[in-house]
């Protein structure tokens, strides 16, 4: 009487009963284990009974087992392997993380409103076919990634002080129209080869249809599918599809070619239409208006978190999912844009009698939506969050909701902003479709992927690796094996830590602050298992790509929208060079952002030793030269230096 017909949700457990009688039984042992059912408790357990099986029984249960490890492997459950039987050792809690990992959305998305038009809001929008049109609302067809092009595929000097001709050789100053003033003086030539040797160049591609915003000689504008070469990789767009932004005198900034030195603008005829243009008039001026920013739960003293139900109400709850995370987006000076991640029309707005709520971008009174963050006092551990529009009140929480004061009373105004992965990851493989599994295995099964926090120890990339559902830390004492330990964390044990880097080509390498071995995993078909090795060998099992978890309740397009290890071409990152919380540390905090930013933007894994691969909105929005694309500044010079101009958001606790 010891097993009926058993649904599917209790094959894992069963898998793991089986496994123990019947190593009760292959040993010839007279004490066989009867299996009980899940308890309240979801719990099952095993009693000793004194009963001798029969051979019938003994061809029973081997077929059971048989069917239960097949199930098992097809995804029904997680698969069981009969080496867990031995006692797990204690668990160790989460590690408590000092130098966050930041989430920021890249390449930077953002909307193209064009300041020519004389009615309503003209945006820039595409179609399916490649018809570059003007909209009025601002959906997904209107969003365009601003992917930057580093110096050398642009075919530019790196030297902003020099001007540079289209080859990148340094242009002769007496060539009449070159643009090259000895005297200083400045003409609008001079200015867009300055900007192009600045890495302010970038694709615009539809963040709806994947195509490419391109031009060609009759002043068309359009977009274009990059085609894949026989690989299936796709190829890296034409000269055709280079961008400028650039300053403009009348707003906003020109979009130009950097083909044809011609902006993007709004032509009047019969019907409204996009074209090339050469008059430098406000029809050729567009605002950019940013839409992705860093990704971040907003938690209050008492540890509850600002939700945004599906109607737009606000509310303070316990829960850490989609509906939590809010997305911090740039809008110049310092100023952020507080907006639902999961419902991206609504953004946290406080009019000018203090009142909050949420309202649609695009209906709320101008600067009613930006706030400023800043470090709490010392006293108290977070930040302020200040509406820039209603005499900087400070957004607070109580008993009665969300609501602002005018001046911080004890905690009620004091925030606590952490990453929407709470610094958790998968390891995948790189260049082969494995990740790491219930351990010591990496699997093939995405869903029996095991999740890692990556805990970064100092500025130079060390890391540990806890292991959430063993509650352990992966280490490495002797090379070629990997194992985990219950022993608490200690800076000084090396076994435990391990060197993450960045790869040319794509992917982090992790090798043992120990011996130096890398993270790998063996070459076995069927079972492969987690060890190190001595170097990078040709099937390059030792890179990793490293993909943030972040919450549930949202589309699998939006989590596609997240990796480390893609191309900026291809894909996004999570956000910022993976040093930059520990660069944050080393930089002095009088440093402005920009500073900050380009000093850490070299360290990216994407960034192809090129600042304007970062990606990161803050990058962008902050640059600072005074022709090309950042907010630099529509608002005063000296804000740079203001508190609430440090960056990343989550890593707070290092301003």
């Amino acid at each position: 009487s010891i097993l009926p017909v058993t649904p599917l949700y209790l094959i894992a457990p069963l898998h793991r009963a089986l496994a123990l009688v019947w190593s009760h039984i292959s040993t010839g042992s007279n004490s066989l284990a009867r299996c009980r059912f899940p308890s309240a408790a979801g719990a099952l357990t095993c009693v000793n009974t004194n009963t001798t099986p029969s051979s019938s029984m003994k061809g029973m249960l081997s077929s059971l087992q048989t069917k239960a490890s097949n199930l098992s492997r097809s995804g029904s459950s997680v698969s069981f392997n009969s080496a867990e039987q031995e006692e797990t050792p204690p668990s160790l809690p989460i590690p408590e993380i000092s130098r966050p990992f930041p989430v920021v959305e890249q390449p930077a998305r953002c909307i193209l409103t064009s300041l020519g038009s004389r009615y309503s809001e003209q945006r820039l929008s595409s179609t399916r076919k490649g018809v570059v049109q003007v909209a009025t609302s601002r959906g997904d067809k209107e969003q365009f990634l601003l992917i930057p092009i580093d110096a050398a595929e642009a075919g530019q000097s790196s030297d902003p002080d020099k001007c540079v001709s289209e080859t990148g050789e340094a242009a002769n100053s007496e060539r009449k129209g070159s643009g090259c003033n000895t005297e200083g003086e400045e003409n609008e030539e001079s200015e867009l080869k300055r900007a192009k040797s600045r890495d302010n160049m970038f694709y615009l591609r539809s963040y709806k249809f994947n195509r490419y915003l391109t031009s060609d000689s009759t002043g068309a504008v359009s977009t274009v599918e990059i085609s894949k070469d026989d690989t299936g990789q796709s190829m890296k767009p034409g000269e055709s599809e280079k961008w400028i932004l650039m300053r403009s005198p009348h707003g906003g900034h020109f979009v130009v070619s950097a083909q044809h030195e011609l902006n993007i603008a709004l032509c009047r005829g019969e019907n409204v239409t996009i074209g090339l243009k050469g008059d430098n008039d406000r029809s050729e001026s567009w605002e950019v208006d940013f839409v992705s920013g860093e990704l971040c739960f907003l938690s209050s003293e008492n540890n509850k978190r600002i939700r945004c139900d599906l109607m737009g109400k606000l509310s303070l709850t316990n829960e850490q999912r989609g509906w939590e995370v809010w997305r911090f987006i740039e809008v110049g000076g310092g100023k952020v844009r507080i907006v639902s991640w999961m419902h991206s029309q609504f953004c946290i707005a406080c009019n000018h009698e203090g009142q909050l709520s949420t309202v649609g971008i695009g209906e709320v009174d101008e600067g009613c939506d930006e706030w400023t963050v800043e470090k709490a006092p010392d006293e108290y551990s977070g930040v302020v969050i200040k509406s820039v529009t209603c005499a900087q009140r400070i957004l607070c929480h109580g008993e009665v909701g969300l609501s602002t004061m005018q001046e911080l009373e004890g905690g009620n105004g004091v925030w606590q902003l952490d990453a929407a992965h709470l610094q958790t990851y998968t390891l995948t493989s790189l260049h082969h479709k494995r990740s790491i599994g219930p351990f010591p295995y990496v699997t093939d099964n995405v869903k029996q992927s095991d999740q890692l926090v990556l805990q970064q120890i100092d500025d130079e990339g060390t890391v540990r690796l806890y292991h959430k559902s063993r509650g352990q830390y992966l280490r490495s004492i002797v090379e070629g094996e990997v194992s985990c330990t219950s022993t608490p964390p200690d800076d000084t044990e090396a076994g435990e830590l391990w060197k993450m880097e960045p790869r040319s080509d794509g992917g982090y390498t992790f090798s043992s602050k120990k011996h130096n071995g890398l993270l790998a995993f063996s070459k076995d078909d069927i079972n492969p298992q987690l060890c190190t090795v001595t170097g990078i060998t040709s099937e390059k099992r030792e890179a990793w790509g490293v993909n943030p978890i972040l919450p549930r309740a949202i589309s699998s397009g939006k989590i596609k929208t997240f990796a480390i290890g893609t191309s900026i071409a291809v894909g996004t990152t999570v956000a910022m060079p993976f040093l930059m919380a520990g660069m944050l540390a080393v930089v002095p905090a009088e440093a402005t952002l920009a500073a900050s930013v380009l000093s850490v933007g070299l360290t990216s894994a994407e960034a192809i030793a090129s600042v304007g691969a970062i990606g990161a909105t803050a990058a962008i929005v902050f640059r600072e030269a005074s022709d090309t694309l950042g907010i630099e500044s529509e608002h005063d010079d000296d804000e740079d230096g203001k508190d609430y101009t440090k960056r990343p958001l989550c890593a707070w606790r290092l301003w």
